[in-house]
C-alpha cells in the first residue's frame, strides 16, 4: 500500500483505537493510581510516564462524564503526593530533597496535560487548598510541609494551566487568576521555613500584573511583609538576598500604588541605608544596591512635592557623599599603617558608594526626571568629587566611576555637556588598557548617540578619541598564537577593534566627522577601518564595511579604495555561502557596492571591470542590476563561491 495510504489509514482509525487504549487501561487504573499514591518517590514515579501519556488519549473527550471521573482521581493523588515526606527538610538541599524536587516536576507534567484540558479540575481544588490556609491562621496551624506544598503549587500554576490565565477574569481560567491574590491575602508568615517566606514573595513577583489588577488590599499586606523580619530583615543570609531582589522589583512594579505609602515605607528602609566598610553587616553590598534603588523609586514616584524628593534625595546623596569623604581619609590612614587587608576593604567601600549612587539613580524615567525632580545639581556633585578622586593611585575607582557617567548620560541633557571635558580626560587618565580603552569607547559612543553634534560644544576632542582607538586597532593583530599566550587580550582587543567602529560609524551618521576628522587624521581612520574590514572578526567586517560606505561616498580616493575592499571581501577564505555569519557579512558588501554605485554610477561599472576583468565584471554588474535583498546576497556568495573553486583547480 502507497505510504500515503497508510497515513489515511491510521488517521481514520485513531479515534477507535484511542478508545480501544483508554479500555485497556480502565482495568489497571486502581493499580496504577496506588502506585502513584505510593509514598515513596520512586516507585510513584515509574507509572507517572504511563499515566500522562493515557490522559492525553481524553483530549478530544475529556468532558466525558468517565473522563472527568478519571482525571480528578489522577489530580486528587498529584496533589496529595506532592506534600514532601516529613522524613524530609522542606528548606533542605540535600540529595533526597531535590531527587523529591525532580519528582515534583513529573508531578507538574501529569498536571499541566491535565490542566491545559480542563482547567477545572486543577482550579476547584487548588481552591479547596488555598481555603484551607485561609481556615489555619493563614497556614500557621497547619503542618508546614503540607503548607509549602500548597504554596509551590499556586507559584507554578503559570506552569500547569494555559499561561494566559492571567488575563482572564471570569470563568475558571478567571478564578484561577484569582488564586495567586487570595493565598498572599491568607497567608502568614511565620518563620518556620524560609522556602515558604521566599515563594510568598516569589509569587508576588510572579504574579505582578494580576496583583496590579487587584491592588487592593493584597499591595500594602505584601509591602508591609516586604518590609520586617518576614523579608529584607528575614533570620537567614541567602533568603534575605533574594527578598531584596524581589522587593526592588516589586516596588518597580507597584510604585503607583505604593505612592501614598513613601514616606512610611522610606521610614522603614532608613536603617537598612546605613553605610560600613564592615563586612559584617546584615545587608551585603549587592542588597544595599538593590535597597538605594528601591528607596529611590519610591521617592521619585511618591506622593510627594517635588520640594520633597528634591531634598529626600539630596540627602540620600549628602549621605554617599560624607560617607565617601570619610572613608578617603580611612584609606589614606590604612595605607600609611600598611594594612593591606583594611585598605582592600575600604577601596571596595568607596567603589559601592559609587555604585549605590548610580542605582539611586535608576528610579529616573521620562515621566519622573532627574530635571523635573530638581535633582540634577545633586548628581552633578557628586561625579566632580568623584572625578576629583579618581587618580591612577585610585584607579580602582574606575569602573564604578564609569557606570555612574553612563547612568548620567541616560538621565541628563544638555546639563551634563560642561562637566564631560573633565569627565573624559579623568577616565582616560586611568583607562591604561585594553578593558579600560573598550569601555571609555563605549561610553563615547553613548554620548555621541545621544548628543550627536551637540557633543562638539563640550569641548571634548573625539577626534583624538577615534585616532587613539584606531591606533590600538591595527598596531596588534589578534591572532591565534596571541589567543593561546592570553586569551583576555586577545578578547579585549576584538572588543576595542569593534568599539572604535561603532564610534566611527555613529561619528559618521551624526554629521558630526568632517569637524573631528579631516585630513591625515581622516585617511588613518579610513586606513583602519579597511584594515578591519579585511580581518576574520565578521562584526568587524560588517561595521568596517557600512562604515566606509558613508565615508567615503564623497572622496574619490577612497571611494575607489572601498570598491576594492568590498569586492576582495567575499573572496576572504573565512567567508562561504554555508556560514551564516558570512551571509551578513556578504549583505553588507551588497550594500555597500550599492551605494557606491548610486554615489558615481558611470565610474562604478567601468571600475568593477578593470578591478573584475573578462566575464566576472559583467557577471557582478548584471547581479547588481538585477538582484535585491536576499536574492542578491546569494547570487554574490554563489559567484565567489565559483571564483574560489576555479582557482583551487587551478593550483
Amino acid at each position: 500500500m502507497p505510504k500515503g495510504g497508510k497515513i489515511r489509514f491510521k488517521a481514520e482509525d485513531a479515534d477507535e483505537d484511542a478508545q480501544r487504549c483508554i479500555k485497556a487501561f480502565e482495568s489497571d487504573m486502581d493499580s496504577l493510581l496506588l502506585v502513584l499514591d505510593n509514598e515513596d518517590p520512586e516507585l510513584s514515579e515509574l507509572v507517572i510516564y504511563t499515566l500522562r501519556s493515557y490522559v492525553a488519549l481524553f483530549k478530544d473527550n475529556c468532558m466525558d462524564e468517565k473522563a472527568t471521573s478519571v482525571l480528578t482521581r489522577i489530580v486528587s493523588v498529584c496533589l496529595r503526593r506532592f506534600v514532601i515526606s516529613e522524613e524530609l527538610d522542606v528548606d533542605g538541599l540535600g540529595e533526597d530533597e531535590i531527587e523529591f524536587a525532580d519528582y515534583r516536576k513529573e508531578l507538574r507534567g501529569i498536571l499541566n496535560t491535565i490542566g491545559n484540558m480542563r482547567t477545572d479540575l486543577i482550579v476547584a481544588p487548588l481552591e479547596a487548598l488555598v481555603a484551607e490556609v485561609a481556615a489555619s491562621g493563614g497556614g500557621t496551624a497547619m503542618p508546614i510541609a503540607r503548607l509549602e506544598a500548597i504554596v509551590q503549587l499556586v507559584h507554578g500554576l503559570v506552569e500547569i494551566i494555559p499561561a494566559n490565565f492571567v488575563n482572564m477574569k471570569e470563568g475558571w481560567m478567571g478564578r484561577g487568576a484569582q488564586l495567586p491574590v487570595d493565598l498572599l491575602t491568607s497567608m502568614q508568615l511565620d518563620g518556620r521555613s524560609a522556602s515558604v517566606h521566599v515563594l510568598y514573595f516569589e509569587i508576588a513577583c510572579r504574579y505582578e500584573r494580576l496583583l496590579a489588577a487587584r491592588p487592593q488590599p493584597v499591595i500594602p499586606q505584601v509591602a508591609a511583609a516586604f518590609l520586617d523580619e518576614r523579608g529584607i530583615a528575614f533570620r537567614v543570609a541567602r533568603v534575605r538576598t533574594r527578598i531584596v531582589y524581589l522587593f526592588c522589583r516589586f516596588v518597580k512594579a507597584h510604585k503607583i500604588v505604593l505612592s501614598p505609602l513613601v514616606s512610611e515605607v522610606i521610614t522603614r528602609l532608613a536603617p537598612l541605608l546605613a553605610m560600613s566598610p564592615q563586612s559584617d553587616q546584615m545587608l551585603t553590598a549587592d542588597d544595599q544596591a538593590f535597597i538605594f534603588e528601591a528607596t529611590g523609586t519610591l521617592i521619585v514616584f511618591g506622593e510627594l512635592g517635588v520640594e520633597q524628593k528634591s531634598n529626600y534625595i539630596g540627602e540620600l546623596a549628602n549621605k554617599l557623599g560624607e560617607r565617601f569623604l570619610a572613608a578617603v581619609t580611612e584609606l589614606q590612614a590604612a595605607k600609611a599603617a600598611h594594612d593591606a587587608v583594611k585598605t582592600q576593604m575600604i577601596q571596595q567601600f568607596m567603589t559601592n558608594i559609587v555604585g549605590y549612587c548610580s542605582r539611586l539613580s535608576k528610579a529616573f524615567n521620562n515621566a519622573n526626571s532627574m530635571q523635573s525632580c530638581r535633582c540634577v545639581d545633586v548628581y552633578m556633585r557628586l561625579l566632580n568629587l568623584f572625578l576629583g578622586h579618581l587618580t591612577v593611585e585610585n584607579a580602582f575607582l574606575l569602573e564604578s566611576v564609569r557606570q555612574l557617567a553612563h547612568r548620567l548620560v541616560v538621565c541628563l541633557d544638555s546639563e551634563l555637556l560642561p562637566i564631560l571635558p573633565s569627565l573624559m580626560s579623568g577616565l582616560a587618565a586611568v583607562s591604561t588598557d585594553l578593558d579600560s580603552m573598550n569601555h571609555l569607547l563605549i561610553l563615547s559612543h553613548q554620548i555621541v548617540a545621544k548628543f550627536k553634534k551637540e557633543c562638539l560644544r563640550s569641548g571634548v576632542d573625539f577626534g583624538a578619541i577615534l585616532a587613539s582607538a584606531a591606533r590600538l586597532s591595527v598596531e596588534t593583530e589578534p591572532t591565534p598564537a596571541l589567543r593561546a599566550q592570553d586569551e583576555a587580550v586577545y578578547r579585549n582587543l576584538i572588543y576595542v577593534r569593534r568599539a572604535f567602529l561603532q564610534l566611527f560609524y555613529t561619528s559618521t551618521t551624526s554629521d558630526m566627522l568632517s569637524e573631528i576628522a579631516t585630513g591625515s587624521l581622516f585617511d588613518n581612520l579610513q586606513e583602519a577601518a579597511t584594515q578591519l574590514a579585511l580581518s576574520s572578526d565578521q562584526s568587524c567586517q560588517k561595521l568596517a564595511l557600512a562604515t566606509l560606505s558613508r565615508t567615503s561616498a564623497g572622496n574619490a580616493q577612497w571611494w575607489q579604495r572601498t570598491l576594492r575592499t568590498a569586492l576582495e571581501v567575499p573572496s576572504l577564505p573565512h567567508i562561504s555561502s554555508s556560514d551564516a555569519g558570512s551571509s551578513v557579512v556578504v549583505h553588507e558588501v551588497a550594500s555597500t557596492l550599492l551605494t557606491l554605485r548610486q554615489t558615481h554610477p558611470e565610474e562604478f561599472a567601468v571600475a568593477v571591470q578593470s578591478l573584475m576583468p573578462g566575464e566576472l565584471g559583467l557577471e557582478l554588474l548584471s547581479i547588481l542590476e538585477n538582484y535585491k535583498s536576499r536574492a542578491l546576497d546569494k547570487q554574490l556568495l554563489n559567484m565567489y563561491d565559483k571564483i574560489r573553486v576555479a582557482h583551487q583547480q587551478q593550483e
